[in-house]
């Protein structure tokens, strides 16, 4: 047989489809990271390496600030090139909104990216207007403010001018119009006004139900109409700024893109007769990311490139605007899933492995001699290729006549156990067996969900992946090293969690979702790590605290100019009396709650002062220490 490569481990684990120039696999079978695009490259596998010898356990989460930058410019170079090639008259600005990752270091890295040009900032909530009016500095800043809205989110939102910024507060529902007008009026601001319309056509993809006419927020065309007619009564017309919609997240086809731009671009021109100041066209998110790599309209990719992206918005627009004679707007996409996502990598260790056992060749003495266990040490024996077939037939009707015998009391729990056992040796011979055959029958992929390996990783599905728990998201996952050689282990992943549902058992597959991820045998001596890529965008906010694991360390890498790895930053993930705060458990009275129960088993006896010396040491360095395993093995201690 042909022996293994990194040529291989690349087909397999797709990684030259989803890593988009910024991951490969390097000579020394490491994933390897290039923060800037092409060109010089970071070992992953060195990088966790020496984080673990500098104290810094995993999980990681590892943010390449660099990437982000490569991400804006790709953005924008792609639709700078559009505007060239079409002579479009307008021009372009990209926004990024903080719900998709609102994490301090990612906000400043993102606002860093601009390289020249103009970031906006996208904000939702009050929470995410206070952390932007903070950090926003730019003169002239775009603030674009959307959700829902109150007074004190409105007047807040319209004194940021008066630091410097330019916020425009979008109408997305119909009440906000009319406390925009009170509060302006309050604070002597002239408000620069955005409008959002709910277009009848919408995204495709998961999130395709986001947008569309019943969608959560917008504007009925006739509710738009009356808006515009209340602010004239106001003589505030000119305060419409902007057209605002959004066609859904991850948006997994163009042809849906092109669907909706060209009804929301036909609105444009129609608001601009009524409204003439108006000057952006905000086309919201929809910016797809390809996470498996297949470049097709399947829910976790998408069949264009950001370039094309870029060339149908800016042609759709340009051309409803110059066919009625309307300026051309400038373009706004808020593309934040586009932007981070690439940029952070989740990096776990493997703790232990449930491994599907190897078949003997023949099978021990049946425990008794029940006719149907020697029945099935003869169907073990006999199998062939010949009858594989009819044999998997057989074993399935026996596995479940035993669980029945096994309920009614006919047989033994010794019995039961060498059935179980020996009918898992049968089911993996016979799918050893079934690779040779030349066809194979759909009766075989049963096998699929029984003979799998369960790694055991050190991390939380709800803390650091709830989109794969909640709805299912894919995300590329494979090992950091050991890529030059054959992965031989077919498996699912399962988290630290106490819930059967914290597990990883749907991969990327180039032309469906795959049951198992290929990993390489566990050697409990040495340390296996696996990296999680993909997950920049809205994980780290929307994690749950379940079974209180908190964030995971997070560390921001950057290339020096030797192409040498320089950690700028360290955020320590949650503490245990972090986590225990958060649910209303304060670290002093804990502290005083289990000094008593200390003092009274003390002077009951059970326990000495020296043993109860060490164990009020033991639970104050637990209480601030990492809420994930400090996993020992005897390269990582």
């Amino acid at each position: 047989m042909e022996s293994w490569n990194i040529g291989k481990s690349t087909e397999l684990y797709r990684i030259d489809g989803w890593g988009a120039d910024f991951f490969k696999i390097n000579e020394k079978g490491n994933v390897a990271v290039s923060p800037n695009g092409e060109g010089s490259s970071l070992d992953l596998h060195h990088i966790v390496e020496d984080l673990v010898r500098r104290g810094v356990k995993p999980p990681h989460l590892i943010r390449f600030d660099g990437i982000i930058r490569q991400r804006a410019k790709m953005i924008y170079d792609s639709f700078e090139k559009a505007i060239a090639e079409f002579g479009y008259q307008g021009g372009y600005v990209l926004t990024y909104p903080v719900k998709v990752n609102q994490q301090r270091q990612v906000v400043e890295s993102v606002r860093k990216a601009a390289d020249g040009r103009t970031i906006g900032l996208e904000v939702g909530s009050k929470p995410e207007l206070l952390l932007v009016l903070a950090l926003h500095n730019r003169p002239n800043g775009l603030l674009l403010c959307n959700g829902y809205k109150d007074y004190q989110f409105i007047e807040l939102a319209l004194m940021a001018s008066k630091l410097g910024l330019r916020p425009i507060v979008t109408v997305e529902q119909f009440y906000e119009l009319e406390t925009i007008i009170r509060a302006s009026e309050a604070a002597g601001v002239t408000p620069e006004i955005g409008l959002r319309m709910n277009p009848t056509y919408r995204g495709a993809g998961r999130w395709a139900g986001s947008a569309g006419e019943n969608a959560k927020f917008g504007l009925a065309l006739d509710e738009i109409i009356e808006a515009i007619k209340q602010l004239k009564a106001k003589g505030m017309q000119n305060c419409v700024k902007l057209l605002h919609f959004h066609m859904g997240s991850q948006i997994t086809s163009i042809n849906a893109i092109k669907r909706v731009m060209k009804e929301a671009a036909r609105v444009f021109t129609e608001l601009y007769r009524l409204c003439p100041s108006i000057e952006f066209l905000d086309v919201g998110g929809g910016l797809g990311v390809d996470y498996d790599g297949s470049r097709t309209n399947f829910e976790s990719s998408m069949n264009y490139s950001t370039e094309q992206y870029a060339r149908d918005v800016v042609w759709e627009i340009q051309s409803a605007c110059s066919e009625m004679g309307v300026p051309h707007p400038t373009i706004i996409s808020e593309s934040g899933r586009a932007l981070v996502a690439h940029h952070a990598v989740l990096i776990t260790e493997v703790m232990d492995v449930a491994q599907v056992p190897e078949p003997p060749k023949q099978l021990d003495p049946p425990p008794s001699d029940d006719e149907k266990l020697l029945e099935l040490a003869t169907i073990y024996r006999d199998l062939s290729l010949k009858n594989c077939h009819e044999i998997l037939s057989d074993a399935l009707a026996l596995r479940e006549e035993f669980l029945q015998r096994f309920i009614q009391g006919n047989i033994s729990i010794e019995d039961r156990a060498y059935a179980e056992r020996a009918l898992k040796f049968l089911f993996t011979r016979i799918n050893t067996l079934k690779s040779d055959l030349k066809v194979i029958p759909e009766d075989f992929e049963v096998l699929e969900g029984m003979l799998k390996d369960t790694y055991f990783c050190n991390f939380s599905v709800f803390q650091s992946l709830l989109d794969h728990w909640a709805i299912e998201q894919l995300f590329p996952i494979m090992p950091i090293h050991r890529l030059q050689t054959s992965p031989t282990r077919k498996a699912v992943i399962a988290d630290l969690t106490c819930d059967s549902d914290g597990k990883i058992d749907k991969f990327i597959d180039l032309r469906s979702v795959r049951r198992y991820i290929d990993l390489h045998p566990y050697h409990g001596d040495q340390p296996y790590y696996l990296g999680i890529f993909l997950v920049g965008a809205y994980q780290e906010c929307l994690g749950n605290l379940h079974n209180l694991f908190g964030d995971t360390n997070a560390v921001h890498v950057e290339m020096d100019e030797t192409g040498q790895p320089r950690i700028t930053s360290i955020v320590e993930g949650d503490t245990m009396r972090e986590v225990l705060g958060y649910v209303q458990y304060s670290g002093e009275d804990l502290l005083y709650g289990i000094n008593a129960s200390i003092d009274h088993a003390v002077r009951a006896g059970s326990m000495t002062a020296e043993e109860s010396a060490c164990f009020m040491q033991r639970y104050k360095e637990s209480l601030g220490g990492y809420t994930y395993l400090l996993w020992e093995s005897p390269n990582n201690k």
